[in-house]
């Protein structure tokens, strides 16, 4: 009379699915936001020494365009033709927000980066608006300067007049 019997055991069993993969969502879906994913502003490059190179604390609240002047032998991409700026077998890539820009197409670039932040006045020499915003250029070390000049010709030419050229600071002297 006293005696408890033993639950009979079930032989079709099948675990439910649908709460591990609502986690796994979960899992994937914070992964993903907590991911790096933002488009890099500067490439590796071994910066040209200066030995005058000062911090500007204002950086921070200053819109920049950097662009990056690099070498890249693997790509068929063509890079900017300078004459006598070239070396032999070479090529040189103007690179911003991490994408491979040619002559044309980085003037349209900088054009769209310089209307974002106009001045609020007419400049009288320029006789137009003229952008708020800083270019910074990064080059490496041994990119002939005919590309960097070449970038400063464009930047004026669509109102970027404030250009800054990073530079490494050298090891201190013994």
């Amino acid at each position: 009379m006293g005696k408890h019997q033993m639950p009979k055991l079930k032989e079709d069993i099948s675990p439910n699915l649908v709460p591990m993969i609502d986690i796994m969502f979960l899992l994937m879906l914070f992964f993903m936001l907590g991911a790096d994913m933002a488009v890099r502003e500067s490439a590796d490059l071994i910066l040209p020494k200066a030995s005058k190179i000062k911090e500007d604390p204002r950086a921070e609240e200053t819109p920049t365009t950097t662009v990056n002047i690099h070498r890249d032998d693997e790509t068929e991409m063509p890079f900017l033709p300078v004459a006598g700026a070239g070396r032999e077998g070479e090529k040189w890539l103007v690179s911003v927000r991490g994408l491979d820009y040619t002559p044309d197409t980085l003037k349209t670039r900088l054009q769209a980066d310089a209307d974002e932040n106009l001045e609020p006045d007419i400049d009288p020499a320029a006789g137009r608006r003229l952008s708020a915003r800083t270019l910074l250029i990064r080059a490496d070390q041994g990119a002939p300067y005919g590309f960097i000049q070449r970038v400063i010709e464009v930047a004026g030419g669509v109102g970027l007049y404030k250009v800054e050229v990073a530079g490494a600071q050298p090891p201190p002297t013994r």
